[in-house]
């Protein structure tokens, strides 16, 4: 009928229940051309069940707020073939509007306030690799072993799950041993998950309780289930190598049960190479800071909201970390431990830590060294160790601008920001703490965030002779720089929400640097 088609529009038709050619619209001889399908903002309009097949045949195909969907996009891409749906308060299942009618192509799934993935349908997505799921009752239904009692495995490398609101964590141990290449899971706002296991072999555990009469063990089991337990199965511990939790307030890390023994918190993840926890006060609640949190093999840590750790002792493992960051986790945290990360056998580069005032208080650089002088009745002066730190951003300024951190740092540190948070009512730096930062020989950028009573710089930055950036950034009171303030290897001078007062003083330093960049 339509033998040349290749794109079909409609587009804002409010009374149009549905083409007189629906049922035909998947037809090869209606349509043997079609590449391009679009149907937007026609609420009432009902378009028969979609095989994924024909879907998959097409370029592009999207459609918005019609009848059961909000939107069904359809694309394909050098990652392959992706598909997001997201219905309506109306779809009671993907069945409604879709049919997976063979085994598919489909690399990225993204499903959006929609009813339960059923097995019947998962086991059709034979080339999945992502598999998204945000804003649902559940995120699959119950699971079987498979058809002819077969068992079944997906090649799902990637898992992000977002605002749930069953029992996601019940759901997921489910799941998972299904996906024995997953390498990274990301878990937001799932306010039921409430207990984190790793290295859990489930059908061990049935098996074992069943076998030692299991009453006591099986109800404790299920009282576990009920209370949002996640379990981890053993092949993450080789598989997974980013994990992120994201606003889960009542999650809690606990060790495996001691029916099944291994694991010891997350260590047991042995290949994690990315962790990032925000917004999980409770996580390390029920830990015992006589041993290790993480595995060795982190070489990114970012912890947000976490209390309790105290210091960064448990961290010390960490021997591959290049990028830690810590916000908010804890006004009592310290530094103790640091300095393993930063010397020999460490590799961080790159430190964040936001929140804690106290962290660099009483540092010392080489603990051990200062113990056996000290119990040798020797006075030594302690051997300076190089350190591998190349970023540093804190708001514990009072902390780290005394000489003990700033010498360790010394020949490392090549960016540096300093931010006000607890600084107000300062207006100036101590000549001892400009003294100090003069220490930083190998700084390049300098940053300066948020400190609003300080009127002036540090002195002494022009002996930094390595500086090739200084940033001024909300700090209002600041009119002008000293005279004679600035290195002369500085090329990049910038800030922003500065004074009136500064920038026409940075304008009246035009041509003497390289680059000068005020912003509103």
């Amino acid at each position: 009928m339509f033998p040349l088609l290749q794109v079909l529009v409609i587009r804002e038709c409010p009374k149009l229940l549905g083409l007189p050619f629906s049922n035909h619209i998947i037809s090869p001889d209606w349509f043997p051309k079609l590449q391009d399908l679009e149907i937007c903002d026609c609420p009432e309009f009902f378009l028969s069940v979609i095989p994924m097949s024909w879907i998959e045949s097409l370029r592009h195909v999207l459609i918005l707020r019609v009848k059961l969907l909000q939107r069904l996009q359809c694309s394909k891409s050098s990652d392959g073939v992706n598909l997001l749906i997201e219905g309506t308060d109306d779809l009671h299942s993907i069945d409604q509007v879709l049919v997976f009618d063979k085994e598919t192509g489909l690399e990225k799934l993204t499903l959006e306030k929609c009813p339960p993935l059923e097995l019947k349908h998962l086991l059709m997505l034979t080339s999945l690799r992502t598999l998204t799921v945000e804003n649902s009752v559940g995120l699959v239904g119950p699971l079987g072993r498979g058809e002819d009692d077969v068992e079944w495995l997906l090649p799902v490398e990637h898992i992000k799950i977002k605002h749930m609101k069953g029992n996601s964590g019940e759901e997921l141990t489910e799941l998972l041993p299904h996906f024995p290449k997953l390498s990274k899971l990301e878990i937001w706002m799932c306010k039921n998950i409430k207990k984190l296991v790793d290295g859990v072999d489930v059908q061990q555990k049935t098996s074992e309780a069943s076998e030692m009469g299991g009453g006591e063990i099986t109800a404790a089991a299920a009282e576990e289930e009920d209370d949002g337990v996640l379990l981890f199965p053993p092949h993450l511990c080789d598989s997974l190598r980013e994990l992120e939790f994201f606003r889960c307030e009542e999650l809690v890390q606990v060790d495996p049960p001691t029916l099944v023994p291994g694991g010891g918190w997350l260590q047991a993840l042995r290949s994690l190479q990315r962790l990032t926890i925000r917004g999980s006060p409770k996580f390390l609640s029920t830990f015992s800071f006589s041993r290790h949190i993480f595995p060795s093999s982190l070489q990114f840590l970012v912890l947000w909201d976490v209390k309790g750790m105290g210091t960064l002792e448990p961290l010390s493992n960490l021997s591959s970390l290049t990028r830690l960051e810590l916000y908010c986790c804890g006004e009592d945290l310290k530094c103790q431990g640091l300095w393993s990360l930063l010397t020999t056998g460490g590799h961080l580069k790159e430190l964040k830590v936001m929140g804690s005032p106290g962290f660099f208080s009483d540092w010392d650089p080489n603990p051990r060294r200062a113990l056996e002088d000290a119990e040798g009745g020797e006075e030594q002066q302690t051997q300076l160790v190089s350190s591998t730190l190349r970023e540093l951003k804190t708001n514990d300024v009072t902390g780290l601008l005394a000489a003990p951190v700033c010498r360790s740092l010394s020949s490392s540190l090549t960016k540096l920001e300093l931010w006000g948070s607890w600084c107000e009512g300062i207006e100036r730096f101590s000549k001892e703490q400009g003294d100090v930062l003069q220490l930083l020989s190998s700084l390049q950028e300098l940053w300066f965030w948020n400190f609003k009573d300080l009127q002036q710089l540090p002195t002494g930055l022009r002996n930094l002779t390595s500086l090739k950036r200084l940033s001024v950034n909300y700090c209002p009171a600041i009119s002008s720089l000293p005279n004679d303030a600035l290195p002369d290897s500085l090329e990049k001078l910038d800030g922003t929400k500065c004074s009136k007062e500064l920038k026409q003083y940075c304008r009246g330093v035009v041509g003497t640097i390289p680059e000068i960049n005020i912003y509103d």
